[in-house]
């Protein structure tokens, strides 16, 4: 089996085809593809599209721990199969925001939004009255904040 198709706990500690060459290799491919990174949001958590212009595609990475990439996430497959932890997106969007310090800032911990939840509290006790049976007591909120009033 080839290693990028391994799992990392099949992956060997070290040397050649082990989980840290398999990283280092998305490293190296985040710097030699042509990646476009842009920011899409810097609330509540730092939030950017990677597109690759040749081959047309995009994908999203959060990054709400940034600098620390331990929490990352990514929407493509590679990110998504082998459980690596990064991707070569993650890496070219740490990449880059090592050299763009302005949207970092933002990042970090969600900003309380005390008068947001005060109105899903009242849509939720506004509708209430559609009980059902409580068996299905745990989707009742979704359920009302969803569906139309």
């Amino acid at each position: 089996m080839p290693d990028s198709r391994r799992t990392p706990s099949e992956l060997p500690a070290s040397g050649p085809g082990s989980r840290q060459s398999a990283v280092n290799e998305r490293r190296q491919r985040a710097i030699e593809e042509a990646l476009d990174v842009r920011v899409r949001s810097t609330e509540p958590y730092l939030r950017l599209e990677v597109r690759n212009p040749i081959h047309r595609t995009g994908y999203q990475v959060l990054l709400p721990t940034f600098p620390a990439r331990d929490v990352a996430l990514c929407t493509c497959t590679d990110f998504a199969r082998r459980g690596l932890g990064t991707c070569k997106h993650i890496e070219a969007a740490a990449r880059w925001l090592e050299g763009h310090p302005e949207p970092k800032a933002a990042g970090g911990r969600p900003t309380p939004r005390p008068r947001l939840w005060s109105l899903i509290d009242r849509a939720i006790a506004a509708r209430s009255s559609d009980r059902g049976p409580e068996s299905l007591a745990w989707r009742r909120p979704g359920r009302l904040l969803v569906s139309p009033a």
